[in-house]
């Protein structure tokens, strides 16, 4: 007999085995589902629609004050992984030549707990001296749980009844906002790149710090993790092989629509190594999620500076661990 279980994830490369049946996980019959961000985050948050569901780190943290009103806990894996110094946009007449000219700009933003944000605002604070009190932040839509931002923030709220990003651009380009950090690319625009050598950037970034921003984690139904422990090794299981599935391409270039394929495959590998979407409590993902929490502790996003054990469900997941 199996067990009936339902999971909204993206169809990455790395989860697509999960969606074409490649790969099954142990005495589950999963029915795999996919909604676009934020709708999926909205939907498990607001509706508890499904039994695991990809999730938001920030919006995640932010359901920590109240695990009664969000009785789902995640599992250390994690299908959505960024680096965010890229989608930092700025305007050509706002006076932003390095990081440090963000204070006392006028920043658009999805909203405040975003993932995307707290790594773009904890890295210009953390790393360039920015005092993230002194920005005019423009939240382009409303949080999808309630925070309590700090007073020291100052955060307008607009009434978004069109795309985000779109009408985020397009006050950056009427030259109402001097900078916008988004979760996607800005194209067809006057703005340029924060970074102009975001490649670069990023790559120092992780060469100094160890981390690869972690943006997304699987949430399971507390009610599933309690009445069938067993469910969170299968998941688990099955989302590592699946991820080894498609990395496998990485060593297969020409079913790669990338000209340069085995130029770009040896790039990433000598900076992030074999495998840059690890899953468990390794010594790196132990560190990434630490700096995660710190600065939503910070930004007022997480209630508390979470252990990373409390934060996740390992008492039945036989996973290397870095305590």
């Amino acid at each position: 007999m199996t067990l009936d279980i339902t999971l909204a994830c993206h169809d990455y490369a790395w989860t697509q085995p999960l969606w074409d049946g490649r790969v099954e996980p142990q005495g589950v019959d999963l029915t795999v589902v996919n909604y676009p961000n934020p709708t999926r985050f909205s939907r498990m948050v607001h509706g508890r629609e499904f039994d695991a569901c990809e999730l938001s780190m920030g919006t995640y943290l932010a359901t920590r004050a109240d695990a009664d009103r969000y009785p789902f806990t995640a599992i250390p894996v994690f299908p959505f992984r960024k680096f965010r110094h890229a989608y930092m946009y700025t305007s050509p007449h706002a006076g932003i030549d390095e990081p440090a000219d963000v204070a006392g700009k006028r920043v658009g933003i999805v909203n405040w707990q975003t993932t995307t944000g707290i790594w773009q605002r904890g890295v210009l604070a953390d790393r360039y001296g920015v005092d993230l009190s002194t920005v005019e932040w423009v939240a382009g839509g409303a949080e999808i749980v309630d925070v309590d931002v700090p007073d020291r923030y100052d955060v307008e709220y607009l009434d978004a009844q069109t795309s985000m990003v779109g009408m985020l651009t397009d006050m950056l380009e009427a030259g109402e906002l001097d900078a916008v950090f988004h979760p996607v690319d800005v194209d067809g625009t006057t703005a340029t790149r924060l970074f102009e050598d975001a490649k670069g950037v990023e790559q120092s970034y992780y060469r100094e710090t160890g981390i690869f921003p972690i943006m997304h984690a699987i949430v399971l139904e507390d009610r599933l993790l309690r009445e069938e422990p067993w469910v969170a090794q299968s998941l688990f299981d099955a989302f590592r092989e699946a991820k080894e599935l498609g990395l496998s391409a990485l060593d297969r270039p020409r079913e790669l629509p990338l000209v340069w394929a085995d130029v770009y495959t040896d790039e990433q590998r000598a900076v992030l190594g074999e495998d840059p979407w690890e899953y468990g409590l390794t010594e790196g993902n132990v560190t990434t999620v630490e700096t995660l929490v710190e600065y939503a502790h910070e930004q007022g996003i997480a209630s508390e500076r979470y252990d990373v054990a409390d934060l996740f469900a390992t008492d039945h997941l036989d996973t290397p661990y870095f305590a």
